[in-house]
């Protein structure tokens, strides 16, 4: 892993101090990160896949993964994530990441409502437009680094496209049926629609700005504004 690090570090002609800032570490912590003394947190590990733009695990060693941090089931969290495009995506097949990540916050924090427990147990962290998982764009890069989905940039916007038929074997029959359900009700709706709807329930009106988001705090929501 550490060697994987310096590799990209080096070859974008980075410097330990900039990786540093970006981690929000010191340098001599990052420097111990490289010479494999310090583990890298789950935090960490998903800014520097969305930096470098390569898939999280080749930032995770064998030792972490068997912790239960990392117990999430990535194969089943992309099966969400392109499923929603399935199901979701406008008459050209493509749905922008904003709309994206919405979808799958609604998914995961609706499960919680009606069986008290998620169905990822990723942290959603309360930034700006959505509430959305540290993971979520490393997992969309990963992604496309496996030929999954496609992704376009077309002004400010990514646009998320499927490039195959997507898989549904990690989901119960009940996780895919909320999942089209949702799907279904916010079809015909924009970025902003979403946006507000989420920006007005409770979770996201409790917690401060770059806060992990409880999911308990859903339960105290009225069942029609759940998703």
């Amino acid at each position: 892993m550490t060697q994987i690090i310096k590799q990209l570090r080096t070859a974008k002609r980075i410097n330990q101090q900039e990786i540093a800032d970006m981690l929000g570490i010191t340098r001599q912590t990052f420097s111990k990160v490289e010479n494999n003394e310090v583990e890298l947190t789950l935090w960490q590990a998903v800014k520097l896949a969305e930096f470098f733009w390569v898939g999280i695990e080749k930032f995770i060693s064998t030792n972490t993964q068997t912790t239960s941090q990392w117990s999430i089931d990535w194969e089943k969290y992309k099966q969400i994530i392109t499923n929603f495009i399935h199901y979701w995506s406008d008459s050209d097949g493509k749905i922008t990441k904003t709309k994206l990540a919405k979808l799958c916050y609604l998914l995961d924090f609706s499960w919680y409502y009606f069986n008290l427990q998620s169905i990822t147990w990723l942290e959603y962290r309360r930034i700006q437009q959505w509430p959305v998982p540290d993971a979520y764009f490393a997992t969309v890069a990963d992604l496309q680094e496996e030929e999954g989905i496609a992704i376009e940039i077309k002004w400010k916007a990514m646009l998320i496209e499927n490039i195959s038929i997507p898989k549904n074997d990690k989901l119960s029959d009940d996780e895919k049926d909320l999942l089209k359900k949702i799907a279904i009700k916010w079809k015909d709706s924009n970025t902003k629609d979403i946006v507000d709807f989420t920006h007005n329930q409770l979770p996201w009106i409790i917690c401060k700005e770059k806060e992990i988001i409880p999911y308990n705090l859903i339960t105290q929501e009225d069942k029609e504004n759940v998703y």
